[in-house]
């Protein structure tokens, strides 16, 4: 069996692994959506509104932070994807690894290293994010009120056109 290759990074660049519950990930997907037509200078990539989410979210304090109170998601059963599927059991949860500069993600490390010292949360990488995510899902229902987010399409566009 031939060894498993990791692929190469560009340099300045970082693998970040994050899970994702199928309905934080909709969310995030159909705010990208709603900025990207709303904001004059929305990133014109999701990972770039991802990125730009984690960017606020670091400087924001550890207090801040703590007082978002985001619950981290339910969790599926354990098991493989076939067990679960077999026994009936939904498969919201996944995780995808997103390819971030290594001084964000350096960042978003000792932020969680602030929020563990200054406000005694022990919280993952991936929990991390999804507070960033969120957080900014929040934001974009205030910013639109009554127009509320858009429906994501099921493969998002490839760097589309903002309509701001």
């Amino acid at each position: 069996m031939a060894p498993k290759r990791t692929p190469s990074l560009p340099a300045g660049s970082a693998a970040f692994a994050v899970y994702w519950d199928r309905a934080t990930w909709d969310l995030s997907r159909s705010a990208y959506m709603a900025d990207l037509d709303d904001l004059p200078k929305s990133p014109d990539s999701w990972i770039g509104w991802f990125q730009y989410a984690l960017k606020r979210h670091v400087r924001r304090s550890a207090r801040s932070r703590a007082a978002l109170e985001v619950p981290p998601p339910d969790r599926n059963p354990s098991g493989s994807q076939k067990e679960l599927k077999d026994a009936g059991a939904p498969l919201d949860g996944f995780t995808k690894t997103h390819v971030v500069p290594e001084e964000l993600l350096d960042q978003v490390e000792r932020a969680i290293v602030d929020d563990r010292v200054k406000a005694g949360r022990m919280i993952s990488r991936s929990q991390f994010a999804r507070e960033a995510v969120v957080a900014a899902i929040g934001e974009t229902r205030s910013r639109r009120g009554r127009r509320g987010l858009p429906p994501a399409p099921d493969r998002l566009p490839n760097r589309p056109r903002s309509r701001a």
